[in-house]
């Protein structure tokens, strides 16, 4: 894993464009959240200088102690006894980063939300600088006509269509102030979805009437680099993963969960095959929860918000207790709706064994050196109606779009609420190895320029509710990873042993 780890840590510099010293590289590997680090160094680097040095690292570490993204990594528990140190390269889990930070200290909700838009805009413009499509690039408040062709990264903050000939306009941001464009009907620009609060690139043409708006003529996303290095397990091991258990309905699949637990334990023709897992993710929707829907409470077979989460325990140690259980919660969850969403609370957690770990909504964390992020995916309401032909049906287009972004809630305002940070935990950095939500409760694999995307199934049947949104449930579905190669298979539960599909990409 030391390797897999190494590797993702010296590409993580370079698309930040720096380079890191091998003291500072060895230092960064012995932390049990390297990038988390990592990503507090850069913050603190500056755009002038190129180098992170051993001193740099050492300068974060020795504050961990006060409040900040470093410190307040969450959901991860000391090695026991027979577990390896932290820095071990056999470690099986490893968390990177957290995305929650914790609530907003001293600050009022407008200082705090302002603090959340800085952040993402710094994040995701370092993704940026350096691009050859973007040169010239300058602060919005020192653009001139006589500037000719330049380039700008703003944040979007509105987009219009011109009532006539249909062009685009769009306003974007930057901390030096705000500036109007034109992207002309029929350019590569105007084929793009632009979406509220997302951060782009754009290289600019001036004309020579100062009345006229620059014009687009290439627009730039952060997006995962098309080439990179992809994570691999050094032994042949395997992940399944899972999501929205709704434990506490009605509709919560129960012989199919038993189907699932007898194939974990060796029981059946795929003995083989069981025995090679040893991680388990499911991404959220532990339980089904209280009062998230109107009349919600017709559908409950337990009406106690405690005691479904005891349930929870039940069905989880109904698993073989050698596996590694990674859980996040969603927004049936027993925590702040607002994301990222804390870890769950300890109150509600102590029925879980030892072998489960409580992270936030999202988290990225290292299986066997391959990275992780899992994401609920309650952003799939905000994405869907505002990408042209997007679906519950197909999830993974969403996810690409994500990536594309390197954010996966960009929007303020709508369905998702956001929490007020002064961190934004929902940027998509690192690029992962493998991205997986849920949510949608439907099922879909694919691949994005490396990335492993998985929209994991559900194990609750169809209700009512989901009949009246037009959701049509895929259940009983797995997604089992090969760690070392990221070959994917899909097991379907839906009666007694599982069946093996086949799965596109």
């Amino acid at each position: 894993m030391a390797g897999n780890l190494r590797e993702h840590l010296v590409a993580y510099f370079q698309q930040h464009q720096k380079i890191v010293e091998a003291g500072a590289l060895e230092l960064l590997l012995d932390h049990s959240h390297p990038l988390v680090v990592s990503r507090e160094v850069i913050d603190r680097s500056g755009e002038v200088n190129p180098f992170v040095t051993r001193e740099m690292v050492e300068n974060v570490l020795s504050e961990e102690g006060s409040p900040g993204p470093v410190a307040r990594s969450r959901g991860d528990r000391p090695p026991g006894p027979n577990e390896p140190p932290p820095g071990a390269a056999t470690l099986p889990f490893r968390l990177i980063q957290d995305g929650y930070s914790g609530p907003p200290t001293g600050e009022t909700p407008l200082l705090a939300y302002s603090a959340l838009f800085h952040s993402r805009f710094r994040s995701l413009s370092r993704l940026l600088r350096g691009r050859p499509g973007l040169d010239n690039l300058r602060p919005i408040r020192e653009l001139r006509m006589s500037d000719g062709a330049c380039s700008v990264i703003g944040m979007v903050r509105d987009v219009r269509e011109t009532p006539q000939r249909h062009h685009l306009i769009l306003t974007v941001d930057d901390d030096t102030g705000s500036l109007e464009v034109l992207v002309p009907k029929g350019s590569p620009g105007a084929r793009l979805t632009v979406l509220p609060d997302e951060v782009l690139g754009l290289r600019l043409e001036f004309g020579k009437e100062a009345k006229r708006l620059p014009r687009v003529v290439a627009v730039e996303r952060p997006d995962v680099p098309p080439t990179r290095n992809v994570g691999r397990a050094r032994r042949p091991i395997r992940a399944i993963f899972l999501s929205d258990l709704h434990l506490g309905s009605r509709s919560f699949l129960s012989e199919n969960w038993g189907h699932l637990a007898d194939f974990l334990h060796g029981r059946g023709p795929h003995g083989e095959m069981a025995a090679s897992i040893d991680h388990v993710v499911v991404a959220g929707d532990l339980v089904d929860g209280i009062g998230i829907y109107p009349r919600q409470e017709k559908d409950l077979a337990i009406g106690d918000v405690v005691e479904q989460y005891a349930e929870l325990g039940r069905r989880l140690a109904d698993l073989p207790d050698r596996m590694t259980i990674v859980v996040i919660p969603g927004n049936h969850d027993a925590v702040c709706p607002a994301e990222p969403q804390p870890a769950l609370p300890t109150n509600l957690t102590r029925g879980l064994g030892p072998n489960v770990r409580i992270l936030s909504n999202p988290s990225t964390f290292a299986l066997e050196g391959v990275v992780v992020s899992a994401y609920h995916g309650r952003s799939f309401d905000d994405l869907i109606p505002a990408i042209p032909g997007a679906s519950y049906s197909r999830p993974t287009e969403v996810m690409k779009r994500m990536l594309q972004m390197r954010h996966l809630a960009p929007i303020y305002g709508d369905r998702t609420p956001l929490a007020p940070s002064g961190r934004d935990g929902l940027i998509l950095d690192p690029a992962p190895d493998i991205l997986v939500t849920g949510h949608s409760h439907t099922y879909g694999v694919d691949r994005y320029r490396g990335v492993l995307l998985l929209n994991a199934s559900t194990w609750q049947a169809e209700t009512e509710y989901q009949r009246m949104r037009n959701i049509i449930p895929v259940p009983a579905r797995a997604a089992l990873v090969d760690l070392s190669t990221l070959g994917v298979q899909t097991l379907d539960f839906s009666a007694g042993d599982p069946q093996v599909l086949e799965v596109a990409g």
